[in-house]
């Protein structure tokens, strides 16, 4: 399993047209340019072409709205300050509101989360809001996650409305859900197209508005369904999906038993119908190395998310 530790690094290629930012350091954040040297407190003003990186300890992250990244046109790559301690548990605010209101950010990627086992409340909530800008969003990798607080995930994407595609993180081993899990997860993604939905299989409770208003994009064509119909088999969820989609939203899974038991919440009173998938033809097997079987219009080549 992949190592976790108590600091992330964020390098910031800026693109060749962008106008020159000047960010304050927030949260503990240091900067230095390049990928070497002196790592700096002071302001930072970063100018077209160049590369900049960002450290932020763990210890600094806090319930302030302000974002880490500057406000400016570059791809944005995290991965963790291998010269901290190795830690596989991380507390509150994790994240939160890294990039919030960044809107001229092309791409944004996440750290290697795979050796956590907890966290703690507001795990990358507001993570990427309102980054309008962005074509390209990593998830995090939770699958080693089994305990998580309040607002896990909420409104992580929110805004990004220049996203196509978008994935879910994988959390297979949660067994609770707190308040506000994975609300208004990609809300307002007005061309969104391919979204997956989480694995819940794992999950015995969860919290007040557990994905309440999770999407409501009316671009939406495709949502990728986990192999486990999970905690929607016996509970009905609305994700906040629009009537628009109906008849348009197909439900795309690997195998066959999943593709039957996703067709069985297409009946009214289940999670599907709900979600304005009301026809079991609308649930189609994707072959691993061929064809969509039973799609009757062109799509584009399917990659699993």
């Amino acid at each position: 399993m992949a190592q976790a530790y108590d600091a992330i690094i964020a390098t910031i290629v800026v693109a060749s047209n962008a106008t020159s930012v000047t960010k304050a350091m927030v949260k503990s954040t240091q900067w230095r340019a390049g990928t070497s040297g002196t790592w700096l407190s002071t302001d930072c003003t970063l100018t077209a072409g160049n590369t900049y990186q960002f450290r932020t300890p763990l210890s600094g992250m806090s319930s302030s709205y302000t974002a880490v990244l500057p406000n400016i046109k570059a791809s944005v790559t995290v991965a963790w300050d291998t010269s901290a301690t190795a830690i596989s548990t991380v507390g509150d605010y994790f994240m939160y509101a890294y990039a919030m209101t960044c809107s001229s950010l092309t791409s944004l990627g996440v750290p290697d989360t795979s050796g956590l086992t907890s966290a703690g409340i507001y795990f990358m909530r507001n993570c990427a809001y309102n980054c309008s800008s962005l074509t390209s969003l990593g998830v995090p990798d939770t699958s080693g996650i089994t305990s998580v607080g309040d607002d896990f995930m909420a409104s992580y994407a929110y805004g990004c409305s220049s996203l196509t595609s978008l994935g879910v993180p994988d959390i297979s081993g949660i067994t609770s859900a707190g308040d506000f899990f994975m609300t208004f997860y990609a809300y307002n993604c007005s061309n969104l197209t391919s979204l997956g939905i989480p694995d819940t299989s794992a999950i015995t409770t969860v919290g007040t508005n557990f994905m309440y208003n999770y999407c409501n994009s009316a671009s939406l064509r495709k949502l990728i369904l986990p192999i486990s119909t999970g905690w929607f088999e016996s509970h009905n969820i609305s994700w906040g999906i629009p009537s628009t989609v109906l008849g348009l939203l197909k439900g795309l899974t690997y195998s066959s038993a999943s593709q039957t038991a996703w067709q069985d919440l297409t009946v009214s009173g289940k999670t599907l119908y709900t979600n304005y998938i009301q026809s079991s033809d609308d649930i189609i097997l994707v072959v691993e190395s061929g064809p969509i079987i039973g799609v009757k219009y062109p799509l584009p080549p399917f990659k699993r998310p």
